[in-house]
């Protein structure tokens, strides 16, 4: 089974191919915003390195949140294209299932640190049970960490500057390579769908014009 992986909710454009559990090609370029004029030239790049068709693939994967609001619906809606276009499923994975790293057996807390929010400092986080998030995605503060991940198994994710919660740590971060490779272990009738995660309201809010007083 060949897959094309899609990366765009953080500091990257991510594009990656998988064939029958092996990653065959990645690519990614840092970008702080702009992945909605970035993404299809990667694509594209990486089938042409390649020389896979676009029809070759069987599944699409796309990391759909927590993370950046734009980068979601960027990543998202080109999935959803390509899924209609080449007639193949789209599979929609979060960006703490598709962390590098994250173990595939036991009970984990998958967290990533969330934009901060002066004076705290908040999480992105699911409790993944053998590779596949069993419940839905949070925000959390960091005083509240040690509680969630007692009886897990491992934390995995972004802990470089997260103090010890007593237990298996394991540092990564999402790729489009994770993702394709839980959408290649996920059966044809249990695939997950591409809905963009959003954990909080957006920051912007939008521009309201102001209202004249009435007789003027």
């Amino acid at each position: 089974m060949l897959i094309l992986g899609i990366n765009t909710v953080a500091d990257a454009c991510q594009a990656a191919l998988v064939r029958g559990g092996a990653v065959l090609a990645e690519l990614s370029e840092p970008m702080n915003q702009g992945h909605d004029a970035r993404l299809a030239p990667v694509v594209e790049q990486i089938m042409r390195q390649t020389g896979i068709a676009f029809g070759d693939l069987h599944r699409v994967a796309v990391i759909v949140g927590p993370g950046s609001f734009t980068g979601v619906r960027v990543g998202v809606a080109f999935a959803r294209g390509l899924s209609l276009a080449l007639e193949i499923p789209a599979v929609g994975v979060t960006s703490l299932e598709a962390i590098d790293g994250l173990p595939r057996q036991g009970y984990v807390l998958g967290l990533l640190p969330a934009k901060r929010r002066p004076p705290h400092r908040t999480w992105w986080g699911q409790l993944i049970d053998a590779g596949r998030g069993g419940a839905a995605c949070f925000e959390a503060g960091e005083d509240e960490l040690s509680s969630l991940a007692a009886g897990t198994d491992a934390v995995c994710g972004g802990l470089d500057d997260l103090p010890g919660l007593g237990r298996r740590q394991i540092a990564g971060a999402p790729s489009a390579a994770a993702a394709a490779l839980f959408a290649s272990r996920m059966a044809a009738h249990d695939l997950p769908p591409p809905r963009p995660v959003y954990v909080r309201e957006p920051d912007a809010t939008p521009m309201h014009r102001p209202v004249s007083p009435v007789g003027q």
